[in-house]
């Protein structure tokens, strides 16, 4: 049986610029879980995280795809995102708003708290920015990040908020370091980092077979609980001040800014 099936995910919007679905729950969460890449780039992500992100079938759950991969940064797609984030809210009383997704994914499930109420987000990969100013070192993406016309949405950092809370989750491998020791520390952002890890975070948790519950967890804002399950499961670690890498790629940046 397809996941589609299982959890009676339907098709809501299906258009050149936004794909969404649906899944009605039967509890006051709504999670709204945003799509990466996809591994066929070649046409038209499908949604992700169907298990997690409905709670097996209990939550609601809007899935959000962007066809164009633009990091939310296409024309009136923000807007549009919201508009159906809050049409679901208000379709399902749904009181409380949370956010999901891996790599582009992750990086839309940070942002869009800046437009719409998010009580907490789960960003597994996320990237910290595509813009090849932030992120000069960053390689990867770059069949799609080329296409952007406008950068619209310059960097996570614009758009963090404090009444959300963010759990971001990072491999250790060097490839990740241009997002991941970019990325913003502080109160209300529980930031880990998982060893011999590249960019494959949810898969990682999924093979030692925590990632449902993580994430579940993560949700319901219980760091302690996320924190032992990771260490458990993956030997992951807490970051909460900045590590000697953050620091190094900090001063770089201030340096080369003052360069420019």
């Amino acid at each position: 049986m397809t996941a589609q099936a299982r959890y009676d995910i339907r098709p809501v919007l299906q258009d050149d610029s936004l794909c969404t679905w649906f899944h009605r729950g039967a509890g006051d969460r709504l999670v709204v879980c945003f799509s990466g890449i996809g591994r066929d780039e070649t046409g038209p992500q499908g949604y992700e995280f169907a298990r997690a992100a409905t709670g097996g079938g209990r939550d609601h759950a809007l899935f959000i795809a962007d066809p164009n991969r633009t990091w939310l940064n296409g024309d009136g797609l923000v807007a549009r995102i919201v508009g159906e984030i809050e049409k679901t809210v208000r379709d399902t009383g749904a009181t409380e708003v949370v956010t999901l997704g891996h790599s582009m994914g992750g990086f839309s499930a940070a942002v869009i708290g800046a437009f719409t109420r998010v009580e907490v987000a789960v960003c597994l990969s996320p990237q910290v920015s595509v813009h090849p100013e932030i992120v000069p070192d960053e390689t990867r993406w770059t069949n799609w990040r080329n296409r952007i016309a406008t950068h619209r949405m310059r960097g996570v950092r614009d758009y963090l908020r404090d009444q959300t809370r963010y759990y971001t989750f990072f491999g250790q491998h060097v490839r990740e370091a241009p997002q991941r020791d970019r990325f913003p520390l502080g109160d209300n952002i529980r930031f880990f980092v998982l060893p011999r890890t590249v960019h494959n975070t949810p898969q990682r948790m999924k093979g030692r077979g925590v990632l449902d519950q993580v994430v579940r967890t993560a949700f319901e804002d219980r760091a302690r609980l996320v924190r032992r399950i990771l260490k458990t499961s993956v030997e992951a670690r807490q970051i909460v001040t900045p590590t000697e890498g953050m620091i190094r790629r900090a001063e770089a940046d201030i340096a080369a800014r003052s360069a420019a």
